[in-house]
């Protein structure tokens, strides 16, 4: 009886255990606190899914989308300005949008990409088109203010 136990618990854990990669093509590092931050009422895929069509349409090239992920990364436009777009689930058709505008104000071989990265100062054209891409999120798929 107890031999039969511990299969069955190796087979629940092998599982579960397989069920779940640890692995995500988001990257390593935290948004800027200087990121946009709003509560979209969609679930995360439509809400990067919408942002993806909405900057492509915008003439931005987008160099990374991941649906299941909820992360989209775009090319540098205007220079060497970027945006980023995270979202995470919040409730249940509801995510937490997140919406980074950055520049590389230097180049530096022997740095990687994200020390050079700053926040983009307000009128610049990363924060402008952070700041459009978002009111388009809030005005077509909605917003909740908590």
């Amino acid at each position: 009886m107890r031999a039969s136990c511990v299969v069955r618990g190796a087979w629940a854990f092998a599982l579960l255990f397989g069920a779940c990669t640890p692995t995500t093509t988001r990257p390593a590092f935290a948004p800027m606190p200087e990121a946009l931050y709003v509560v979209i009422n969609a679930p995360p895929e439509r809400v990067t899914r919408f942002a993806d069509s909405l900057l492509r349409a915008d003439t931005i090239r987008v160099r990374f989308v991941n649906l299941r992920d909820a992360f989209l990364e775009t090319d540098a436009f205007a220079g060497t300005h970027r945006l980023r777009v995270w979202a995470d689930p919040d409730v249940p058709g509801k995510s937490r949008v997140t919406i980074e505008a950055v520049y590389r104000p230097s180049e530096d071989p022997s740095r990687t990409g994200r020390d050079l990265e700053r926040a983009a100062p307000l009128g610049s054209a990363g924060r402008l088109r952070a700041e459009r891409l978002l009111a388009t999120l809030k005005d077509k798929l909605g917003v909740t203010t908590y």
